[in-house]
């Protein structure tokens, strides 16, 4: 798309996670310009140099595509998983040191951006559950904000894909040594990974991007679940039910009102079983949830927080922009 005016603003936004990363650049009415996907830019997980690559790699593209100029940036959003903490966040600044962007750089997690894409910047909670697992709340009243996980592979990420995809693993060296049931997981996952027995799943340890392909293969749990494999549908019932827990914490710490907005996002709720699990549980726990899942994608989410940085009011007119603007470029998350 070819630039109109070379005077109005640009916004880009990054949404990036533990599988891919998404940019967005977008002007002051709504408008998103250009887009372009990249792989994961986690600090946690990839190396530094990588995650800057990948960042640079993809604002130029939606710079160059969209007809735009580096002095019409008025921020640049970066809403990163693993981003959340004052060190990592350093980290990241520190990545774009010295070059043209360094002065545009704003720091957030990617729970951030995923929570304004399913309130359009008002108060709530999310419960995000894709490759990780956080829940963050904020409220627009109070500016309190709230969050409960979200510490990573080692230390959390509980009911998350890799949390999924880890105890499927397990669950198969059980079965194989005779210390757990049988599954249809193991023929699952030996034809996941072209294996042909089981010990040779230890190459695991020596691959690449560990993380995101062990929460890949929460969709072969998800498989086997639908197929009544009893240790597939224990693995996510207890997956469900640690979700619960961090939702009824951040609600616990958050909210003034007796409706609690509660949004849904991650690559685990696209999944009819999934999602069906989680929200029998929570309404026999809680009744005092609106449910949502964003009609937008998180970058999206990233490039509004920017605009109402800037002091852009999201009025319905932005919104008809933004829904028209990336349905008509076919712009899938």
């Amino acid at each position: 798309m070819q630039l109109k005016n070379a005077t109005t603003k640009r916004w880009i936004a990054v949404d990036g996670g533990g599988t891919k990363t998404i940019c967005v650049i977008g002007d002051e009415q709504g408008h998103i310009l250009s887009k372009a996907i990249g792989v994961a830019s986690n600090i946690h997980t990839i190396s530094h140099q990588k995650v800057y690559k990948t960042l640079t790699d993809i604002m130029e593209r939606v710079i160059v595509d969209s007809g735009s100029i580096l002095e019409q940036i008025e921020s640049i959003y970066l809403c990163l998983a693993g981003a959340d903490r004052d060190n990592d966040k350093w980290i990241i600044k520190n990545l774009f040191k010295n070059t043209v962007y360094e002065q545009k750089i704003k720091i957030k997690n990617d729970a951030q951006a995923a929570l304004a894409s399913g309130t359009w910047g008002e108060s709530g909670l999310i419960l995000i559950a894709g490759t990780g697992s956080i829940v963050y709340g904020i409220s627009t009243t109070t500016g309190k904000s709230t969050r409960v996980g979200g510490w990573g592979f080692l230390l959390g990420d509980e009911g998350s894909g890799f949390y999924i995809g880890q105890r499927a693993l397990k669950a198969v060296m059980k079965s194989y040594d005779d210390r757990g049931p049988k599954t249809e997981l193991t023929t699952l996952i030996l034809n996941h990974f072209q294996l042909q027995h089981v010990p040779e799943l230890v190459r695991i340890y020596s691959g690449e991007n560990i993380v995101p392909n062990i929460a890949k293969l929460s969709k072969i749990v998800f498989s086997a679940a639908k197929n009544e494999d009893p240790v597939a549908l224990e693995i996510l019932e207890n997956a469900v039910n640690e979700l619960i827990k961090m939702v009824e914490a951040a609600s616990q710490k958050q909210f003034e009102s007796k409706e609690d907005v509660l949004v849904l996002h991650g690559g685990l709720f696209s999944d009819s079983l999934f999602k069906n699990l989680f929200l029998g549980k929570l309404k026999s726990i809680h009744q005092n949830f609106k449910i949502v899942q964003p009609e937008i994608p998180a970058v999206i989410g990233a490039y509004l927080l920017g605009i109402r940085e800037y002091g852009i009011i999201i009025d319905e007119k932005i919104k008809k922009n933004i829904r028209l603007s990336w349905d008509e470029t076919n712009f899938l998350e």
